[in-house]
């Protein structure tokens, strides 16, 4: 025999939203792409950096490495932190609203 289904096993199962799915694979996204960008931009910094583009002087060649650096370590997880806090204000919204309604 199957045991009776509790109301609170319902309830703890995850049900996707495909809106909010959607907006993290696109956050997914555009975190790699800047990281890739960011890869590109530390190899074009240290080839200034070494002499292979002779026309560009070193110093602009440390100042791409830099920035290329902060592109792929810094931004991402800047981008990440204000998605998680707009997802957490998005529910605490959604919980006052409840809230609220309730009598």
């Amino acid at each position: 025999m199957s045991e009776p289904i509790d109301d609170q096993d319902v309830q703890d199962q995850y049900i996707p939203d495909p809106v909010k799915e959607k907006q993290a694979k696109a956050v997914h996204w555009l975190i790699s792409l800047i990281r890739l960008l960011g890869v590109v931009l530390v190899m074009l910094g240290l080839a200034i950096v070494l002499d292979k583009l002779p026309p560009v002087p070193a110093p602009a060649g440390y100042v791409l490495v830099f920035l290329g650096l902060a592109q792929m370590w810094v931004l991402p997880v800047w981008i990440i932190r204000k998605y998680i806090r707009a997802r957490v204000a998005e529910e605490e919204i959604a919980k006052a609203a409840e809230g609220t309604d309730a009598p």
